[in-house]
């Protein structure tokens, strides 16, 4: 890997190996915008097959040099266990203790099948219950305080481009205790999943559809005063849905993965300053620089995503291998955004460059997104 730091990354030939480096990261400087009458309901899809793939997408199997994030600060907008559950749950497993009310249990009804993914917090997997699947995310319950708080967020969500949580339990496995949040089971994958298993770009009328599905996403958790932080394509998760009057395709493009996201007007969010949240690659310029979380982070982690899905390649690849500082440089501290190709619609070219706004109070909103004439349909629905 190529270590070397660049000053005027400008001048910078392009090289062709992405790396990921991840950090944690967050920040407030929100727009007013106006939401275009997108349907409450799912209308669209894109026929997608279901894949998921374990492995990284990269043009090149290189070993990639990661940047470990620091710790997170205990949210104290989260929700807890009451002090008396968490302390028999810890020390006495062989106890029965409640959760706000309800059973802590000795073992969990819903049996994990496979692993369907592995973070820093917590671990998912594929389980089913009465013929049920659903996604358990897990995590000890002495490092569960993340998850919680993802657990508290997801419940005070309600839309149809937003994965569901259907409950919340501990239970004890071996010696220790675990929490486990139930989670709606995207049996499509992810859009990063379907990247590198297609290994190049979606075209852009598909690119359309799956985009219109996610500002309606970012529109409802927005509005409930929640940033998510970390929009990117393996956060895009894919739905298979029967009602064909709903969508003449079978899938639904839904938001998933609330461990990094941060209320406004919380105790942890503060004044929206001195936020290290998110993956780096996706991460807007204040967010790096100044680490400033408001909803235009969003809006530019939203871009990425969308422009890695046209090109199919990683946001920022054609720098080749960059590690920590050179990402901090590039995105944070210099005047480049990530390179739109010139082979994309004009209309493709100028919804991207609004995303890429470096000022986040000049960026485009979600209602000058959502109205942009790039995510007009030209089909007729077939009912």
């Amino acid at each position: 890997m190529d270590s070397k730091k660049f000053s005027d990354f400008s001048t910078l030939p392009p090289k062709n190996s992405p790396t990921k480096n991840v950090i944690v990261i967050s920040s407030g400087s929100s727009s007013a915008t106006m939401f275009c009458p997108l349907p409450q309901n799912p209308t669209l899809a894109v026929k997608l097959t279901p894949t998921i793939l374990d492995g990284r997408r990269c043009s090149k199997n290189k070993k990639k040099r990661e940047f470990k994030p620091p710790a997170l600060k205990k949210s104290s907008s989260c929700r807890v266990i009451r002090e008396e559950s968490f302390d028999v749950a810890v020390q006495k497993p062989t106890d029965e203790v409640t959760l706000e009310g309800g059973l802590v249990k000795k073992s969990s009804p819903w049996v994990k099948s496979r692993l369907l993914g592995k973070g820093g917090f917590a671990s998912v997997y594929l389980a089913t219950y009465k013929n049920q699947e659903r996604a358990i995310k897990t995590a000890d319950i002495s490092r569960a305080t993340t998850l919680m708080n993802e657990g508290r967020i997801l419940r005070s969500l309600q839309s149809p481009f937003v994965i569901s949580c259907s409950g919340e339990e501990i239970v004890r496995e071996g010696a220790d205790y675990h929490y486990n949040l139930i989670l709606e089971y995207c049996s499509g994958g992810s859009i990063g999943d379907l990247l590198r298993n297609i290994q190049k770009g979606l075209i852009e009328f598909d690119v359309k559809l799956i985009a219109r599905d996610v500002l309606a996403g970012l529109r409802d958790i927005h509005a409930r005063n929640i940033i998510h932080c970390d929009i990117k394509p393996d956060n895009l998760l894919l739905t298979p849905i029967d009602n064909h009057q709903i969508r003449f395709n079978s899938y639904v493009t839904k938001v998933g993965d609330f461990g990094l996201a941060l209320e406004k007007g919380s105790v942890e969010y503060g004044d929206g300053s001195g936020h290290k949240r998110g993956t780096m690659r996706y991460m807007a310029p204040e967010l790096i620089s100044r680490g400033i979380v408001d909803f235009s982070v969003d809006i530019w982690a939203f871009g990425c995503s969308v422009l890695e899905m046209l090109t199919g390649e990683l946001v920022w690849e054609e720098y080749g291998d960059l590690v920590y500082e050179d990402l901090v440089n590039l995105i944070g501290h210099s005047n480049v955004i990530p390179n739109i190709p010139s082979g994309l619609s004009a209309e493709a070219q100028e919804f991207l460059r609004g995303c890429f706004t470096k000022e986040p109070k000049s960026r485009w909103g979600l209602g000058a997104l959502m109205n942009h004439p790039s995510l007009i349909l030209d089909v007729k629905l077939p009912f």
